[in-house]
């Protein structure tokens, strides 16, 4: 601090204070923020010296963009995640109680549609095979891709909704209802909460019309699912409940996956007994559920995906060694077609692994597990990564600091995504 703060009684601000800790020089940072904005694939900014002393003395705040790029390179400067938060800005409102994001004019754009009149039926049945093959790329390369390609469909699928009548219109109301559930998930594994919920609620609307009771519970778990994520665990686990209401008319599938998110609610309230409850039933039911029945809206609900569920249960909880086994005995045999969900598993595993104190596996399965991340980027493997970087911010070490440096260089959110955790 220098005479003249001392003096006038101010404080540095946290950014100050950061980059004299990091020695880092304003006009060094405003090049290093330029170089980094013209590398990520998005909008360019232009700093100077001037800009970060202004950014330093508090008089102002970087813009949205900015902050987005200050972050990203302090956080390369650190060693580990520099948030907002840290730096004094404050976070922005929750988006799931803001409007809808200006973003979703790109997912909703204002263009005239021409819609076939009638409606082909083999029309439908091709948009099935699309969300078909939606899916499958999903757990192979993660959403980034397939987001693209989805916008002009969830248009022309929300036109034709709008439009049908008749017998065609529930048909359509029931590809339109996945579609759109689907992009919800997609958003949601790209960090877009907001987005995520909008479509959510838009595959509501279309099984609320069509009285599909399985339909319903299903997109009621996926509501609980995003709000758990956004931090809301009160509605998650009203919403998880909701979805069990009708107990007796959905599937032992569908009442396994609402009871896993029912034991994701308990985990984040710290209510063991409940959570450990709520996972052996969904154990149960997934193991009466029949694997042959046509139309499962749940197909990746099976005995291992409540095990790893259950095992993430149990970091949340606090005892960590009980999910490593599970981890690890899941990942010896993983499908290579689940390369993503592969990424997360291994995630959750390094986490758990430091959480314990053994650095050796940490970093064996960190390494492994940044390699499918960039293969298969996911918003959810993200914000893991960055909770490890976090948890070796004060670890010493010549292993930490190569497990500190690996996950430094993978947290760098990717165009298009964003952590919510």
């Amino acid at each position: 601090m220098s005479t003249g703060e001392r003096q006038s009684g101010r404080h540095q601000t946290p950014l100050a204070e950061l980059l004299a800790e990091l020695n880092l020089p304003n006009k060094a940072l405003a090049r290093k923020m330029v170089e980094h904005s013209q590398s990520d694939g998005r909008e360019p900014i232009s700093p100077d010296g001037s800009t970060i002393a202004r950014y330093k003395a508090g008089v102002h705040r970087p813009k949205e963009r900015s902050l987005e790029v200050l972050l990203a390179v302090l956080s390369q400067f650190a060693g580990r995640e520099v948030t907002a938060a840290e730096l004094g800005y404050a976070e922005p409102e929750s988006p799931l109680v803001q409007g809808v994001d200006e973003s979703l004019s790109l997912v909703r754009p204002t263009v005239l549609t021409l819609v076939p009149e009638p409606i082909d039926p083999a029309f439908v049945q091709h948009l099935q095979l699309m969300l078909t093959e939606h899916v499958r790329m999903d757990a192979w390369a993660g959403p980034r891709y397939i987001i693209e390609s989805l916008r002009g469909q969830l248009t022309l699928v929300e036109d034709l909704c709008g439009k049908a009548r008749g017998e065609m219109r529930v048909s359509l109301l029931e590809i339109g209802a996945r579609f759109c559930e689907f992009a919800g998930w997609l958003f949601q594994d790209s960090g877009d909460l907001k987005a995520a919920l909008y479509w959510t609620n838009q595959a509501m609307d279309y099984a609320e019309e069509l009285g599909d009771t399985h339909l319903i519970s299903y997109v009621l778990m996926r509501k609980s699912n995003i709000l758990t994520d956004a931090g809301k665990a009160a509605q998650g686990l009203g919403l998880a409940n909701a979805a069990l209401r009708r107990w007796d008319e959905i599937t032992p599938e569908l009442r396994a996956v609402a009871l896993r998110q029912l034991s994701n609610a308990h985990a984040l309230f710290g209510e063991k007994d409940e959570c450990r409850r709520a996972l052996d039933s969904a154990m149960a039911q997934v193991l009466d559920a029949d694997p042959n029945e046509p139309g499962r809206l749940a197909k990746y609900c099976t005995p291992s995906y409540i095990e790893m569920e259950a095992a993430q249960s149990w970091v949340l909880l606090g005892e960590p060694e009980r999910a490593i086994t599970t981890y690890s005995s899941g990942l010896a045999d993983w499908p290579e077609a689940q390369r993503r969900d592969q990424g997360l598993c291994s995630a959750r595993l390094a986490s758990a692994y430091v959480r314990v104190g053994e650095l050796e596996e940490a970093m064996r399965v960190a390494t492994r597990a940044v390699e499918l991340y960039q293969l298969a980027p996911s918003a959810r493997s993200l914000s893991v990564l960055r909770d490890l970087s976090k948890r070796l911010s004060t670890a010493r070490g010549k292993q930490v600091n190569e497990l500190k440096g690996l996950l430094a260089r993978a947290v760098q959110v990717p165009r298009g995504y964003s952590v919510s955790a």
